[in-house]
């Protein structure tokens, strides 16, 4: 069976949508960690992925995008690491399993947002506290290894390019790094002003086997941002757009982009060279199944004997 980075290199790999938001509508209480639910409610995140795999997606993301000590203590679950981590592991790992197909190879990518320790200007941590909190992470994917480690919403190339090696040498895998960008008048930027080819030259430098953006965007934006990371990529380039425009409806997020707007864009960014898209903030699976459909000739409806 091909390996995932295979597929990758061949191109027109549909990665899956937001986890956050499809938690908050299935009961998740503001200031409780998502990766609680690992734990407590295995059937809800399993409800998820499945719902994805549903949709056509290739890749599904492990609900352990906070997982890291340092933000799981805010909420006094710091001990719980390698417990949490790992359970999101398995359960990605569990809904493959049971929607197996002959004719399709699916995977994991584990999930690594970052990691609630600042460095300076903004934070006062060093390189070894954003290091150390990336390792007792990393721990639970030694006992079972997913396809992918996924680096993402990264809006500091120095923490991306820690936790890069960190996985790099805990694990062997293939490793993608995805950062998260605004446009302005001279280009796309993260907020600590990492400019977008310069971050994927280092990126590629430093040995990332994928690289991308995610989040903060729109899939109409990300078009544009595509366009410029695969003309100065060589490895494969992976992108995450948002649902559209964020604002804020009875206390809580919605977006304003549809599914038909996020699937056009999604061909296109298929046309234009990128090897895997997916859904960031905002998006389901209704977003997905509109995608397989417009950029990868119909997957809708698609189960797995």
């Amino acid at each position: 069976m091909a390996t995932i980075m295979e597929h990758l290199t061949r191109g027109r790999v549909l990665f899956d949508g937001g986890m956050g938001s499809m938690l908050i509508a299935r009961g998740l209480e503001a200031g409780r960690p998502p990766e609680e639910w690992n734990v407590s409610r295995p059937d809800v995140i399993g409800s998820v992925h499945r719902a994805y795999l549903d949709a056509g997606a290739d890749v599904i993301q492990t609900n352990t995008f906070g997982g890291t000590a340092a933000r799981l203590a805010r909420h006094g679950f710091a001990e719980r690491v390698g417990e949490l981590n790992l359970a999101g592991i398995r359960l990605a790992r569990s809904a493959i399993e049971a929607s197996a197909a002959e004719d399709r190879s699916r995977f994991v990518a584990f999930s690594m947002g970052p990691s609630g320790e600042m460095m300076a200007p903004v934070g006062a941590a060093d390189e070894a506290q954003v290091r150390t909190e990336f390792e007792r992470q990393l721990q639970a994917v030694c006992a079972e290894p997913p396809d992918l480690v996924l680096v993402e919403t990264m809006v500091d190339l120095r923490e991306a390019l820690i936790a890069l090696d960190v996985a790099k040498r805990a694990v062997d895998v293939p490793v993608a790094v995805s950062m998260t960008y605004n446009y302005n008048p001279r280009g796309f930027f993260t907020v600590m002003g990492d400019e977008a080819t310069v971050a994927t030259a280092q990126l590629e430098a430093a040995g990332a086997d994928v690289i991308g953006a995610n989040c903060s965007i729109t899939s109409r934006d990300m078009l544009d941002l595509a366009a410029i990371l695969t003309e100065s990529a060589t490895v494969p380039v992976l992108c995450q757009p948002n649902a559209g425009e964020p604002t804020t409806r009875d206390g809580m997020p919605t977006y304003d982009g549809t599914p038909e707007e996020f699937a056009a864009h999604a061909a296109a960014m298929f046309g234009a060279g990128v090897s895997a898209v997916g859904g960031c903030c905002g998006t389901t699976p209704e977003f997905i199944r509109r995608a397989a459909v417009a950029a990868l000739g119909g997957r809708e409806g698609e189960t797995a004997g």
